[in-house]
């Protein structure tokens, strides 16, 4: 992935998370909204995208929408693949090699 690339992901999860913190509070909506936006995360972010089922935890739909999971997943990923503030991949990468 590039630069580029993980920015254009970062924006899809914010637009997730503003669609949560929106028509995510009406209940039955908002059910299928965490659903299917969990299944669009696994997709841009693999595994760590399922961490997004946990707001199905909350059945009233109602306290989920204030915790952006996406944006938090979107910022770790970043992070650990060196993205965001150099992160662990960017410190993995300015090693010095092996001799």
């Amino acid at each position: 992935m590039t630069r580029t690339g993980y920015f254009v992901r970062l924006a899809i999860s914010v637009a997730i998370d503003l669609v949560d913190f929106t028509l995510g509070r009406i209940p039955i909506v908002g059910s299928v909204g965490e659903g299917g936006g969990a299944l669009v995360l696994m997709a841009l972010w693999g595994l760590p995208g399922a961490l997004y089922l946990g707001e199905l935890a909350d059945p009233t739909d109602q306290l989920d929408g204030f915790l952006p999971t996406a944006t938090l997943v979107a910022l770790w990923v970043g992070y650990r693949q060196g993205f965001l503030f150099g992160g662990a991949g960017a410190v993995a990468k300015n090693l010095p090699a092996k001799k």
